[in-house]
């Protein structure tokens, strides 16, 4: 079993959700421009990081098939370099393999004692050494409140995504990884600044207005560009590996039992607030018992 952050944060949030994704093959092809977003910048900062800053503000146009959001996109890389461009961290080889995006691959069968395969996988946004230290750096996206006052920067104290990935390189390395950054990104949106952020019909003018008001602020004194430091121990790392193995023993016993429900409408049952939250899960109506999976226009079945 090959078991992601992702994939784990996704059986934690609904069993039902990574039952029809992970064992049924099916996957959600809907539009979810949210989450594209936060790819293609990520896509972009990787591509700055080895290019420079005026190769990625051309490079936003070509990532970004809306130019609106080209338009943000340039905006946010904008406001990043006014604030950062004198702290750049190079990034660090690792064994011939460059630190951007570095692949987490690891096998961890003899922590379950190698009654089933567990391959923790996952890719790092970014490894750099700063004063001879191996450092991480992770970029998110979000449209919530950005200070050291919101509640989402609070989350980031133990954000099972870099501590898993701190674990995991400090078994590479064969030394511990402590410390990093998180590079948070709030998305530009009309709800923010309805004078800023609104449209016209010309993306060019659009872009020009952006970053001919780079310096202001934007409503509700919302950050759009924030550094944080990320510091992480021992006791962060043995309490999210405790959590990760008890999480992977769980769907490897669970997957022949959920194989066996009669109907799946139980799942359903427990996880309706995670439903109602979950953007409206597409999944939905199958798990409710109210049509066939295969029906679905959103999803599709993966070769296995």
């Amino acid at each position: 079993m090959r078991l992601s952050i992702s994939s784990y944060n996704k059986y934690l949030s609904c069993n039902r959700l990574y039952y029809i994704e992970k064992v049924l093959g099916y996957k959600d092809i809907s539009p979810k421009p949210w989450l594209d977003f936060g790819s293609n910048f990520g896509e972009l900062m990787a591509f700055v990081d080895v290019n420079g800053y005026k190769a990625g503000m051309k490079e936003a146009g070509r990532l970004f098939r809306d130019p609106f959001k080209a338009a943000e996109a340039s905006y946010l890389l904008a406001k990043w370099h006014k604030q950062y461009s004198n702290d750049i961290e190079p990034v660090l080889d690792i064994e011939g393999v460059p630190g951007n995006e570095y692949p987490i691959e690891l096998d961890l069968s003899h922590l379950v004692n190698d009654r089933f395969e567990l391959i923790f996988v996952g890719f790092i946004d970014k490894v750099f050494e700063k004063d001879s230290e191996p450092m991480i750096n992770e970029r998110k996206t979000t449209s919530d409140v950005i200070n050291e006052r919101s509640a989402y920067w609070n989350v980031l104290n133990f954000d099972p995504q870099t501590v898993g990935y701190s674990w995991a390189l400090s078994q590479i390395l064969g030394t511990s990884v402590d410390k990093g950054t998180y590079e948070v990104f709030r998305k530009p949106s009309e709800a923010i600044d309805k004078t800023l952020f609104k449209k016209p019909k010309d993306p060019v003018e659009y872009k020009e207005r952006l970053l001919n008001n780079i310096d202001k602020r934007v409503a509700r004194d919302a950050q759009m560009v924030a550094r944080k430091p990320l510091f992480i121990n021992d006791e962060m790392r043995d309490a999210w590996l405790h959590e990760f193995l008890m999480v992977a023993e769980e769907i490897h016993n669970k997957k022949l039992y959920m194989k066996e429900l009669p109907r799946p409408e139980y799942e359903w049952g427990r996880n309706k607030d995670t439903c109602d939250k979950y953007r409206g899960c597409i999944y939905r109506d199958y798990c409710g018992c109210k049509g066939r999976l295969e029906d679905i226009e959103m999803a599709v079945k993966e070769k296995q």
